[in-house]
């Protein structure tokens, strides 16, 4: 698939480079889809902000029903026996456990051929419209482009809030015209003490039908402000 070329490649290696965050900021892993692209694995990793207690999850989302797979998640919670390990540490660990359950999708990670779009700057924000170019169905002669708007709904403040969100996905060619859209997400889910969203990537499966958003979640509790992750998808 036809993408963005060299610049982004780099700008990817980048941005999934081993980074030390400040606070209680999560790692995220993108494992991968299955070989059928219908179902896709992700990771997330850290320490606690405050005891350094180290973490680390483990995802498997059913692409068509944008839900988890029952009884594939999996968990490392933070607590005393964790102190001493890295967020890292504890991730690799329960890789290596629950791979008797995740090795059957041969998950293969995004490469840069399929990644449609990497957020590049701190400074935007999680409701900016993201656009960019659809470059298998564009031709010589006719553009067609993504318009993608995150819409997020909250519900108090502070440590109270809750919130929701959907994904308003639309493709259009090079008039404005709407050639199809799709509302993707769970806005009828309240996720509490979540007071922002912000889209980090979004990538396909080989074949371009299976599209993975890798959401941004900005956790606020009694601890002090977290970064999260989550995934939304689609099967176009």
């Amino acid at each position: 698939m036809k993408r963005f070329g060299a610049c982004l490649a780099i700008l990817l290696m980048c941005a999934t480079a081993n980074v030390v965050f400040a606070g209680d900021a999560a790692v995220f892993d993108d494992i991968g889809f299955s070989e059928d692209g219908l179902t896709y694995l992700f990771g997330q990793y850290g320490k606690t902000d405050g005891n350094f207690q180290a973490w680390a999850e483990i995802y498997t989302v059913d692409v068509v029903k944008n839900d988890y797979v029952p009884n594939e998640v999996y968990k490392t919670n933070p607590s005393s026996a964790t102190e001493k390990q890295s967020g890292k540490t504890a991730y690799e660990t329960l890789v290596k456990n629950c791979q008797w359950k995740t090795a059957k999708y041969k998950a293969k990670p995004a490469s840069a051929a399929t990644l449609l779009y990497i957020c590049d700057s701190e400074s935007k924000k999680g409701t900016d419209q993201i656009v960019f170019k659809d470059f298998e169905a564009s031709t010589p002669t006719s553009s067609v482009y993504y318009y993608i708007t995150l819409v997020p709904t909250f519900y108090g403040s502070g440590l109270d809030v809750r919130s929701s969100f959907y994904i308003n996905v639309e493709r259009r060619d090079q008039n404005g015209r709407v050639i199809s859209q799709h509302k993707v997400g769970t806005p009828d889910i309240k996720r509490k003490g979540i007071s922002n969203y912000k889209i980090s990537r979004i990538f396909t499966d080989a074949s371009g039908k299976s599209l993975v958003f890798v959401v941004e979640k900005t956790l606020v509790d009694s601890t002090g402000t977290s970064i999260r992750y989550m995934v939304e998808t689609v099967r176009l």
